[in-house]
């Protein structure tokens, strides 16, 4: 209570990188279905978000897909989503850029297994914690009579993530490294694409003189 976001748009605090979109042998429905499902395989102690209503037609399925999979439910997740002091975050920045990642891979252990699990629970609570504190902040920014800045900064931040979001799923789909490694890549695609879906959300009902942030 009472902090201001430091960074306005999630693209600010990720970094997201631009990419160039790469052809790749399988239709886009494919390999979209096919990762969501071994994503959910994986997590299957998480429980389904809220589902989005009527999602805008111009994104693509896989981004849809990938911005509305669940999350996790765990005592973890939930501390790093709402900023908990009790989460160490000394180490946590480095996993805050899109893959490759050139760390260390780590042994294979229960232990390191263990810890790689909680890793991903803690990511996608950051990466939530980022989207609701710049949301926080744009919605001051509302109250303020910034409609105009607001579309304009979200606008460039979707458009940023936007134009990756092609290439970095292709990176996502084909990282070879470790399960550590592939795990944390496939948290921070789904971070992007439900950032760029709330995104553009967040724009309809602005751009229709809606309040988004009630």
């Amino acid at each position: 209570m009472g902090r201001r976001a430091k960074y306005l748009t999630l693209e600010a605090k990720l970094t997201a990188a631009k990419c160039h979109k790469a052809s790749y042998s399988q239709s886009e429905r494919q390999v979209s279905s096919q990762n969501a499902r071994a994503y959910v395989k994986h997590h299957g102690r998480c429980v389904p978000r809220t589902t989005i209503s009527d999602p805008p037609d111009s994104l693509t399925p896989s981004l849809l897909l990938f911005a509305t999979l669940p999350l996790p439910d765990s005592y973890l997740f939930h501390q790093s989503c709402a900023g908990s002091n009790l989460i160490d975050e000394s180490d946590l920045s480095q996993w805050d850029q899109p893959p490759p990642y050139d760390y260390p891979v780590p042994p294979d252990s229960p232990e390191e297994a263990r810890f790689t699990e909680n890793l991903v629970d803690v990511m996608h609570g950051r990466y939530l914690h980022i989207q609701r504190e710049s949301r926080t902040h744009r919605a001051d920014m509302y109250k303020a009579g910034e409609t105009s800045r607001i579309l304009m900064e979200i606008r460039e931040a979707e458009k940023g993530l936007v134009a990756g979001w092609d290439g970095l799923r292709v990176r996502v789909d084909n990282l070879q490294g470790c399960s550590r490694h592939k795990l944390v890549a496939g948290c921070y695609l789904q971070g992007v694409a439900r950032a760029i879906l709330d995104y553009r959300r967040e724009e309809d009902w602005l751009a229709t003189g809606r309040n988004p942030y009630v």
